[in-house]
């Protein structure tokens, strides 16, 4: 039995199993060079065998000398592995020296098969046969070495320098896990290399009469870089048990809060979803899918909304929160909340975006009927409020029907003339035209007023809101025997609203001035409505009365629903005006004026 080719063919065999087991590893995980540079050291320690034996079994120097040549290029492979090895596992070492070394040996590499017979030697005279493990092998017998063999000597204990200057920054770093590799892994890595070349070069400079046996000193160098690893493969098997029970954990807490979780990995372009998730969007199936099938089950006019909403995420670095709408395969549509945030490499790429959902359609609903609520409330204090004005309003149409019958009249006298003045008729007809438009108007007006319901947003002139709300209260005022005042600053900028809803916010308010100031002597009932900017892009609309005020008690709550302080109010008006003021993107609040009196304030922002 030769012993030789048992244990080499073993030594062989197990480099060869590593080799493959961690370039797999590899495959999987493109990020873990470490073990990519372990699977060529490993591939290399085979193809050493393979040279080894042959070496050990040639017949001529010419053959033993062409072994020696090819040997150059597990040498190489060898190097490059286990410098790349220490370079990534430990993180630390000279990048100048590596890059120095590994292009040394390519020059090595190149020579060796352009010089005859190889880089190591010169010539080969003779080869000598000699026992070894109970058999004989051949080794080198008369040679002369080569003309350049100091350069390999030279890069051969460069190597072993950059290995012990790795492992000594390693321990340096400090905590156990470091120094432990180091001794390990670092240490084995010294002592083998130390051994093996200087054994190799005592053959070549010293004519050492022994076989080229490398391959078992670099299994014991495998074998401490594979604990390492193996215990590295242990840990992260163990994190990926805690991992996987904290994800459930995870899971179980977002279940609990009617969350589901999510991802996106930016290389890919994938998506994942949690199985709630896939709940939420009505699907069923655990596979990965591309970014565009999720935005394709989104309304087509939420879809690029939440694009931009996540696209000014990234940009930002900040969290981003969208809310859109999800077709079911059934035709109902359901309402989701996606918040998450995106992650980036070292180099600032966009690697993930990952998240929660939230089903909120129960909470849309329910902000839909508080919504239609709102509507119907501010309906119902516009239709109470004309019932209040409803004297003034017959007043205001009494007047320009009236005039329409006495121009009627007068016209009519006029015609019944053997020689009307057609001039004088012209006019009266032009009056009565004038009159109408003007009855048109308040009808018109008023009919607005009653139906709508949904805010109608255009530009309004401040000026002209003014001054039809003063023509509204006008003969309302004149019954209470208050004097209303309404003006406005020259120029304000335009506002972006609904006018009848806005009108309805300042007739409420003018109102409660009027019954605020009724307990007043005649000459002090005063209200008095002023527009103006604020200086801040906004237009400020204010009320003052000189009433007695607000009582301190009643100021926190006087905007709350049903709260009212008139004995036949509803307690509805300035709710319902807040939350009008709330959707112009305004604001209304209270205060009591210096010098007594009550004073509200809406602001309003400005177009620009």
């Amino acid at each position: 039995m030769s012993y030789v080719t048992v244990i080499w063919t073993a030594i062989g065999a197990c480099s060869l199993v590593l080799a493959c087991m961690y370039a797999t590893a590899w495959a999987y995980d493109r990020k873990a060079r470490a073990s990519l540079a372990f699977a060529v050291e490993a591939l290399a320690i085979v193809m050493t065998v393979v040279v080894e034996l042959e070496m050990m079994h040639a017949s001529t120097p010419e053959e033993w000398g062409e072994w020696v040549r090819w040997a150059q290029i597990p040498i190489f492979l060898r190097t490059a592995g286990l410098l790349a090895f220490i370079w990534y596992y430990f993180e630390t070492g000279r990048a100048w020296l590596l890059w120095l070394l590994i292009g040394s040996r390519v020059v090595i590499l190149v020579a060796g098969f352009l010089i005859d017979p190889n880089f190591n030697f010169e010539r080969i005279d003779s080869i000598e046969q000699v026992p070894f493990l109970g058999e004989m092998v051949t080794t080198v017998g008369q040679a002369v070495t080569g003309r350049y063999q100091w350069f390999a000597t030279a890069s051969t204990y460069l190597t072993l320098v950059f290995i012990a200057d790795a492992t000594i920054s390693l321990w340096r770093k400090g905590g156990p896990d470091a120094r432990r590799k180091a001794i390990v892994i670092g240490g084995a890595a010294v002592v083998c290399w130390a051994i093996g070349n200087t054994y190799t070069q005592l053959m070549i400079w010293g004519n050492l009469k022994w076989p080229v046996v490398l391959a078992p000193p670099y299994l014991l160098m495998l074998v401490a870089m594979t604990f390492e690893l193996g215990r590295d493969t242990l840990r992260a098997s163990r994190l990926a048990r805690e991992l996987r029970a904290s994800e459930s954990r995870l899971d179980l807490a977002a279940s609990a809060a009617g969350l589901a979780m999510w991802s996106w990995d930016a290389r890919t372009n994938r998506v994942w979803i949690s199985s709630r998730a896939r709940a939420m969007f009505g699907m069923s199936g655990m596979e990965e899918m591309e970014i565009e099938r999720v935005l394709s089950m989104i309304e087509a006019q939420d879809a690029e909304r939440v694009v931009r909403t996540w696209r000014e995420a990234v940009a930002s670095g900040a969290e981003a929160e969208t809310q859109f709408r999800v077709r079911l395969t059934d035709g109902s549509t359901r309402w989701l909340l996606a918040r998450g945030r995106s992650e980036k490499d070292a180099a600032q790429r966009l690697t993930s975006v990952q998240g929660v959902l939230r089903d909120v359609t129960e909470q849309q609903q329910a902000r839909e009927e508080n919504e239609e609520l709102r509507r119907e409330l501010a309906h119902a204090g516009r239709v109470s409020v004309l019932g209040t004005l409803s004297s003034s309003l017959a007043h205001e149409l009494s007047q320009p029907l009236g005039a329409i019958l006495l121009n009627a009249e007068a016209a009519e006298l006029l015609l019944q003339k053997p020689n009307p003045d057609l001039g004088e008729i012209r006019e009266i007809l032009a009056d009565i035209a004038r009159d109408d438009r003007r009855a048109a108007e308040v009808i018109e007006g008023l009919r607005k007023f009653l139906k709508r319901r949904q805010l109608d947003l255009a530009q309004i002139s401040v000026e002209d809101l003014v001054r039809d709300v003063a023509t509204l209260l006008r003969s309302d005022a004149i019954a209470r025997n208050v004097l209303l005042e309404c003006s406005s600053d020259a120029g304000l900028p335009a506002i972006r609203g609904d006018k009848v809803h806005l009108s309805q916010v300042l007739i409420n308010v003018l109102m409660n001035g009027m019954d605020a100031v009724a307990g007043q002597p005649p000459g002090l009932r005063l209200v008095r409505l002023h527009a103006s900017s604020d200086g801040q892009g906004n237009v400020e609309l204010t009320v003052r009365d000189t009433g007695p005020g607000i009582e301190p008690d009643a100021m926190a709550r006087i905007f709350d629903p049903f709260f009212t302080t008139k004995s036949a109010g509803m307690g509805m008006g300035l709710s319902v005006s807040r939350t009008i003021v709330d959707a112009h993107g305004g604001r209304l609040w209270a205060e009591n004026a210096p010098g007594g009196g009550a004073m509200f304030r809406v602001t309003l922002p400005a177009t620009a």
